[in-house]
């Protein structure tokens, strides 16, 4: 008898409808899954929703790559970004525009469904693919993508909404598949439990991926340098969580220096730029520095809509990139242009322009695990184990990649650690939510004045370091609790 799987790709959302119900509901979207090609193939419907080149379109669950409106708080929460312009408006500053000055945005409850969408996508394909009948590369092809997607998905949802100093409060860790879906526990695991089988799920990958490399016309992030690299990073980020365990920093310089040993990073700010220009494709870009690169056509929204007009902090520019260093990423950071500022009247400022935005027809591109990070980790990670001359070697390895100019490196631990956290605020500036987890994961304590108003984030403990559970799923699953403070309007 042929096997047959139903999907419906948004009842594979948590949220959106009880976990009952939707077994009720009669299926749109039919999909044989009797052997591991029939897996593949469903599969790669998603895959082709990140693609290499910019043509990627998919009827089925979206990848958790693609820009939405959440993104627009979360890249201006960063302490780097000046949002004066928020206040440019005659009729002054809406309810959402203050909201996201004060880092109490209600739009980042969008990625609770962006990164849960992709979870249950991944159970299905795990749960067919442990027993479907096929050759054991192609299994290791399925499983080790879909084990990545999921550990990936699972790490940026205990990022963003579990608190970091509270272990209890993680997030619902559903493995489940449609055969068992009713007897799911959706309640929040706690975050040892979660960040175990994060691990669990990426050990999974590197088993698979010893036996069986990536097929590069197929897989995207199954992938040895992916593997390594998002290990290093949550090592990183659970070392000084609720969770933390004592090999945490020994295993991240284990994940780090499995990538370094040997590398060399890009020199060439040309090049650089072209990696973060979506307007240039994958096969025009010749480095090692980002093991993931996705392009997303004309048709997604572009960067611009939620970089446009975001002002660099003076300040910020005046500490951390100085003429004297002479740091090629200045080049490809930033543009220049005259700004008329209310009140002020017409200035030359600089805006973030790491994407190549102005003018582009595509612009919305993803630069995922990047080399750069991988040497920022090795060196934290040796600072937290107290090998400080190995530390600063990689560190020096890192800055002469990146400067041409006149720059200095402490010796002793904590001057290491504060030079590592510059070093990452400058590598990642206007990328993704670099700054921002590393805000949340150190504590940092910050301030922004807009227009005579001061807002201040209170540093360690700050609820708002910790994004608000969907209204919908609080009200779809009774047995979560709302994230501390947090009260959301109606």
């Amino acid at each position: 008898m042929r096997k047959f799987i139903y999907l419906i790709s948004f009842l594979l959302v948590l949220g959106v409808t009880s976990c009952k119900e939707f077994l009720n509901v009669t299926p749109k979207n039919v999909i044989s899954m009797e052997d591991l090609q029939s897996i593949k193939q469903a599969l790669s419907s998603f895959l082709y929703g990140m693609p290499a080149e910019g043509d990627g379109h998919t009827k089925m669950v979206r990848n958790p790559f693609s820009r939405f409106r959440e993104d627009i708080p979360m890249v201006s929460y960063a302490s780097e970004v000046d949002l004066y312009l928020l206040a440019a408006d005659d009729a002054g500053m809406t309810v959402e525009d203050v909201e996201q000055a004060d880092w109490r945005s209600e739009g980042t409850q969008g990625f609770w469904r962006r990164y849960y969408g992709p979870i249950g996508l991944m159970n299905l394909y795990i749960h067919e693919a442990k027993t479907a009948a096929g050759e054991e590369d192609m299994r290791d092809y399925v499983m080790g993508e879909a084990y990545v997607v999921r550990a990936y998905c699972f790490f940026k949802l205990v990022q963003y909404f579990a608190p970091y100093d509270n272990n209890e409060l993680g997030i619902p860790l559903c493995l489940n598949s449609y055969d068992d879906f009713e007897d799911v526990d959706l309640s929040r695991a706690p975050q040892t439990k979660v960040y175990a089988q994060i691990l669990s799920d990426l050990h999974e990958a590197e088993i698979r991926l010893e036996r069986t490399p990536m097929r590069s016309s197929f897989n995207r992030m199954y992938d040895t340098h992916v593997v390594n690299r998002l290990f290093a990073q949550v090592y990183l980020f659970k070392a000084l969580s609720p969770a933390a365990e004592a090999d945490d920093w020994k295993n991240a310089i284990l994940y780090a220096s499995k990538e370094t040993d040997g590398a060399e990073l890009e020199k060439n700010p040309d090049n650089l730029s072209r990696l973060f220009d979506a307007e240039t494709q994958n096969s025009a870009v010749a480095n090692t520095e980002a093991a993931l690169r996705i392009r997303f056509d004309g048709t997604a929204m572009s960067n611009s809509y939620f970089y446009r007009n975001l002002l660099v902090d003076e300040e910020f520019l005046s500490t951390h990139f100085p003429e004297t260093e002479g740091d090629i990423r200045n080049e490809y950071s930033f543009g220049r242009r005259s700004i008329s500022m209310p009140g002020v009247g017409t200035q030359s400022r600089k805006y973030f322009n790491k994407y190549n935005i102005y003018g582009a027809t595509y612009g919305n591109i993803f630069i995922g695990f990047r080399l750069a990070e991988a040497f920022l980790i090795q060196a934290e990670a040796l600072v937290m184990t107290n090998q400080l001359d190995e530390a600063k070697a990689i560190l020096e390895r890192f800055k002469e990649a990146r400067y041409t100019g006149i720059y200095t490196t402490p010796s002793d631990k904590e001057g290491l650690l504060q030079d590592i956290y510059r070093e990452r605020r400058k590598e990642f500036v206007g990328e993704e939510d670099y700054n921002w987890m590393d805000m949340k994961r150190l504590g940092v304590k910050t301030e922004r004045t807009i227009m005579g108003q001061t807002y201040t984030l209170n540093g360690a403990g700050d609820y708002r370091y910790t994004f608000p559970i969907p209204t919908s799923e609080l009200e779809n699953n009774k047995q979560l609790k709302q994230n501390p403070v947090w009260q959301l309007k109606d």
